[in-house]
């Protein structure tokens, strides 16, 4: 049986009237009874009837998500967009919203204004996952008057609000652990381009951990954050002259499951760590160590900040949301092994 509106209101401890304003996006709610209706809408899979609502607004009900194919290649669970887009259309659906996902290739990501998506007046909004489209091409998007919101990516603009991790203290934490754990001196790094805000700030903070010991950093920069480019750039890495290293950061999973690969048959093998804990890093060989990302909250953010700018028209301007970043200690790092719990 449907869920009703009363049965929201009911659970959030609200009246119909409040429950009704903040699932239609109408009127002045506090903070507070807001966060507790859509919370109630979450928890009872409240989806609205949104058809007369979108007639009397002049609106889709329906939300875009861009990603670039080259960043994110999807169709693997557990993968860090994966985990993005299920906190998105769970949040959307309990706004009885619809998500259109649009996979944006190199051709048309010049002119993401044109997208039917977008150019057509088919969505109410944009969310962009990813720091592989260019500035000028997000700039260009948010010139059409929708609502956009980055995640994993920002700009500095307040009128384009973002949802990044917690990158820089995370990875100070994470290389800290292989200089005073483990007694690692020269600790290389795996990262993406260096225009990318979350490879710029995860680069940072292994700098900043190298740096309060005196030592220096080494760094590789791949063209993205594949496995196949993790290959790549640790057969680069090896090749340099002098002391191979004793350990390597990766600035995520990806490229430090490709660095896995690389040095398998190498007899002394460098320490690798990464970053997110995406569902394959349990099951590496040895159990990757890494920094866990709250993927899904992310995604949830995002869908709220989009939200309630098209519920303002524009809202007012927004900071960059951060998500707490937390190491996870496995044996890759050259820790001993520890009982995972398999969920």
């Amino acid at each position: 049986m449907a869920v009703r509106l009363a049965e929201v209101a009911r659970h959030a401890g609200v009246s119909e009237a409040t429950a009704s304003r903040v699932l239609s996006g109408r009127g002045y709610v506090s903070a507070d009874s807001r966060d507790r209706v859509r919370a109630a809408a979450l928890a009872l899979d409240y989806v609205p009837h949104e058809a007369a609502r979108a007639l009397s607004r002049a609106r889709t009900a329906t939300v875009a998500l861009l990603v670039h194919n080259a960043q994110y290649p999807m169709g693997t669970e557990g993968t860090f967009p994966s985990r993005v887009v299920h906190g998105v259309t769970r949040r959307l659906r309990a706004a009885g919203h619809d998500m259109l996902y649009i996979v944006v290739d190199d051709e048309s990501v010049a002119r993401l204004d044109r997208l039917p998506a977008v150019g057509r007046g088919r969505s109410d909004g944009v969310l962009v996952l990813g720091p592989a489209f260019p500035p000028g091409s997000i700039r260009v998007l948010a010139a059409t008057g929708r609502p956009v919101v980055l995640i994993d990516n920002r700009l500095d603009d307040p009128q384009l609000p973002a949802v990044m991790a917690d990158n820089g203290p995370a990875m100070v934490a994470l290389t800290t652990h292989l200089l005073e754990v483990h007694g690692y001196q020269r600790i290389a790094c795996l990262a993406g381009p260096p225009t990318w805000p979350s490879t710029a700030e995860r680069v940072a903070g292994y700098a900043a951990a190298l740096a309060r010991r005196g030592l220096e950093p080494q760094i590789v920069h791949a063209p993205s954050t594949t496995a196949s480019d993790g290959t790549n750039a640790t057969a680069d890495l090896l090749a340099q002259p002098g002391p191979q290293p004793d350990a390597i950061v990766a600035v995520n999973d990806a490229l430090a499951i490709g660095a896995l690969y690389q040095v398998r048959s190498q007899a002394i093998r460098p320490a690798i760590v990464g970053f997110d804990d995406i569902a394959w890093a349990r099951l590496t060989d040895p159990p990757l160590t890494t920094v866990a990302v709250d993927a899904e909250l992310m995604g949830t953010r995002a869908a709220n900040m989009l939200l309630d700018r098209v519920a303002t028209e524009g809202g007012e301007p927004s900071a960059v949301a951060r998500i707490p970043a937390v190491p996870r200690i496995r044996e890759s790092c050259g820790c001993p092994r520890a009982k995972e719990e398999f969920v």
